[in-house]
């Protein structure tokens, strides 16, 4: 019964974590560039039943041996909250500022914090002429050429000297072609993937930090300006999802009380006797 009360317990407490990836999801539906993410949990191992107070023995053994009831649950734990990177839709909005790239390829910006990764396309030019994002942060784009599938970064994490901000001269003029290269500035937008999207981290404002592994300069993506790349959440999958978050969770808070209530029956008879 101890058991039961337990496995409800880190039940409800597992299916709330569910619920607040689900409600953050739904809170940035219209967040440009949002990726959604999933709980992933992690079971316990199982426990080996056995039937007491069984005299029998087997035939051919010398021994009892308790028969096998079955194999029991012990529960499960928060392991991590997974973000699924798959493509949002293109949404147009004639800004020329504006970009999006299709599949996992991502922006590269410049923070006071080192390098970081974004799908929010929704760029700006600063005073000083550079392109920005909505933060301020420089725009990194690779100026020459360069062979397919190279490392943004050296061995020792550096910046390679070919990447640099965009600096625009004419902004009134401003124009990218779909393979990302500014027109008369002799500048490519960088287009970024990587070899497990699952070592990018959320920082917030879109911006995402690489842990592990490495980034690669791309030039298979392609840029559409003018277009914005809307969030990958889904309204009403995540509106069926929390539904059935709602129902686990009502059923574990049920159990729980119910063991609670055979619990407190048992120690007030216990306490009766005479």
């Amino acid at each position: 019964m101890i058991k039961g009360l337990y496995n409800s317990a880190m039940g409800m407490l597992v299916q709330e974590a569910s619920l607040n990836t689900s409600s953050n999801n739904l809170a940035n539906v219209s967040t440009v560039g949002y990726k959604k993410d999933r709980v992933t949990f992690e079971e316990f191992p199982n426990t080996e039943e056995l039937r007491l107070n069984d005299t029998k023995v087997k035939p051919g053994r010398k021994f009892y041996e308790g028969p096998v009831i079955g194999r029991m649950g012990t529960g499960v734990i928060l392991d991590r909250v997974t973000t699924n990177h798959d493509a949002g839709t293109l949404r147009e909005t004639g800004n020329r500022t504006e970009m999006a790239l299709d599949g996992k390829a991502y922006f590269m910006v410049q923070t006071p914090e080192g390098i970081r990764y974004s799908k929010d396309g929704r760029f700006q030019f600063s005073q000083d002429g550079y392109l920005v994002n909505r933060h301020g942060h420089k725009v990194m784009g690779l100026e020459g050429t360069l062979e397919p599938n190279s490392p943004v970064t050296d061995k020792e994490g550096k910046l390679a000297p070919y990447y640099k901000p965009i600096l625009v001269e004419d902004e009134l003029d401003f124009q990218v072609n779909e393979t990302g290269a500014v027109l008369g500035a002799g500048i490519e937008v960088l287009k970024v993937v990587f070899d497990n999207t699952n070592n990018l981290q959320k920082e917030g404002k879109t911006l995402y930090r690489l842990t592990d592994g490495k980034a690669i300069y791309s030039h298979k993506p392609i840029l559409k300006q003018g277009f914005v790349e809307t969030s990958n959440v889904n309204v009403v999958d995540e509106m069926v999802n929390m539904i059935k978050i709602s129902r686990a969770y009502e059923a574990n808070s049920k159990i729980l009380t119910g063991i609670d209530e055979r619990l407190g029956q048992t120690v007030r008879e216990v306490g009766t006797l005479r």
